[in-house]
């Protein structure tokens, strides 16, 4: 489809029947909290609870006799739970909060499929080189197999007989071909945008 074309159908389609793939912010954001995330958990909530004495075992010479051992041990089940403060526990409301948006994040890609290539001919099944003949026979045997009303039960039914009749319309049409074997674009050369929206609730 020519940029022409599509800007058409764009302005001319309801806004309420787009629909938003989201995906790529929510794999963005989830690499951004994993690798945010799991240094804060460590150096928040798991180093203070069990080296959170440290400092206090060694702000002061031990010369290892009995005395400066039970002085030693005095302090530290003095500063043993120091680090559990009021601050300590917004902390853990803090990296709880993370995980859970981590979490969020991961919940809304773990079904995505992955992004599937277009390729007319192995649609089709069948060579890149294969004639016009050989095209319309395959493609008229996966209409049949494919045809939404023959397949009531696959949601994707219809998304796959589109994709087949485009093939079928590439594969048929000499110039578009051509094209998408030299630059798979079946209307030629031609520039690209890629960009990331916002999820739909921004």
């Amino acid at each position: 489809m020519s940029s022409g074309g599509f800007k058409e159908n764009f302005e001319r389609g309801d806004k309420e029947s787009l629909d938003y793939d989201d995906s790529a912010f929510y794999y963005f954001g989830l690499a951004l909290l994993v690798v945010s995330v799991i240094p804060l958990t460590w150096i928040m909530i798991i180093k203070p609870i069990f080296y959170g004495d440290i400092a206090v075992n060694y702000s002061l010479k031990n010369c290892k006799c009995y005395i400066c051992e039970d002085r030693m041990i005095k302090r530290s089940s003095i500063y043993k739970f120091s680090w559990l403060t009021s601050w300590f526990i917004v902390k853990i409301i803090i990296v709880a909060a993370l995980w859970f948006t981590t979490y969020k994040c991961y919940d809304a890609i773990k079904d995505v499929e992955p992004l599937k290539t277009f390729i007319p001919n192995e649609l089709l099944g069948v060579e890149t080189d294969a004639t016009v003949a050989q095209v319309k026979k395959a493609y008229r045997k996966l209409s049949r197999e494919k045809h939404p009303d023959k397949n009531p039960d696959n949601p994707n039914a219809v998304e796959e007989f589109i994709a087949i009749t485009k093939a079928y319309t590439i594969m048929t049409d000499e110039k578009a071909r051509e094209n998408f074997l030299k630059y798979g674009n079946p209307d030629g050369k031609g520039s690209m945008a890629v960009g990331i929206a916002l999820p739909k609730f921004l």
